[in-house]
């Protein structure tokens, strides 16, 4: 088989893949659904309690968290459960016999691992946090306030909850994290690929526990670098580091360059796979 791309074998590769691979994706699609809304349910604020708020709303900020833990679970368990059958000689041999290229099998990958997988994830919380958000918005008047959230916000009325996506895109310095921070779920994604094609069995934890390893060392050296070179000494040069929004966008620029790294070694060891 030549590496060339071809369209019509690469629509006949994704409705194979999903065949094989998508009664494991909509089951943990489901089960993560209902962690989600019990999660929820467990989180949200109480008509029989006194509430504070939070920028004149009822405090909801446990959902940003939770979309990050979630979306990590789910994101890295989909993919690093995509290339287990390598591990397994019996089903090895018909993974590598398919009739397809490397670059359509690598894309297929890439699609289902991370396009699907993050959009899917990030709809489906949506709808929760609006069903949610609705229920709370049908209570509002229930809700009792403190005197300091009174002092605040007058006449100390809530204002009507919004969803997550509405708050996000409501702020100046919420959207300057999300596009700074949007391609951290893909790396998530392309790490986890990596490691269900390099490793033979054990795919997630061993992955898991590489990923911990690294991120120790290498913020533990970094703080301990910056920390020896800028202890007792005061910054006089270029201000580009001390803005929030340059470090921001620096992070974001390293972020995609690892991302870009990880799937080409992703499809180098396809490639060598194949031979």
């Amino acid at each position: 088989m030549n590496n060339t791309f071809n369209i019509n074998r690469f629509g006949l590769l994704l409705k194979r893949q999903w065949l094989d691979f998508g009664k494991v994706y909509l089951g943990t699609l489901v089960v993560l659904t209902g962690i989600l809304i019990l999660a929820y349910w467990v989180f949200i604020p109480s008509t029989d309690k006194i509430v504070y708020g939070y920028d004149g709303r009822l405090d909801l900020r446990f959902r940003y968290l939770l979309y990050i833990f979630l979306g990590f679970f789910f994101t890295s368990l989909i993919a690093s459960n995509y290339f287990n059958n390598l591990g397994q000689k019996a089903n090895s041999i018909v993974e590598l016999m398919t009739p397809a290229s490397v670059l359509e099998k690598f894309l297929t990958s890439f699609f289902y691992s991370s396009i699907v997988s993050i959009i899917s994830f990030t709809l489906v919380f949506y709808l929760v946090d609006l069903c949610f958000v609705s229920l709370l918005n049908s209570q509002l008047s229930l809700f009792k306030v403190s005197a300091e959230y009174k002092t605040q916000y007058k006449p100390g009325e809530l204002l009507p909850t919004q969803s997550i996506i509405a708050e996000i895109f409501e702020k100046k310095a919420n959207m300057q994290y999300l596009k700074s921070f949007f391609i951290f779920p893909f790396t998530i994604a392309s790490i986890f690929l990596l490691g269900s094609i390099y490793f033979n069995r054990f795919h997630y934890i061993k992955t898991a526990i590489a990923l911990t390893l690294f991120c120790v060392l290498w913020w533990g050296s970094t703080l301990y670098f910056l920390n020896l070179i800028t202890k007792d000494t005061v910054w006089i040069g270029n201000q580009y580091w001390i803005s929030e929004e340059n470090v921001m966008n620096v992070f974001g620029l390293v972020g995609l360059a690892i991302t870009a790294c990880f799937w080409i070694t992703t499809y180098i060891r396809l490639k060598e796979k194949e031979v």
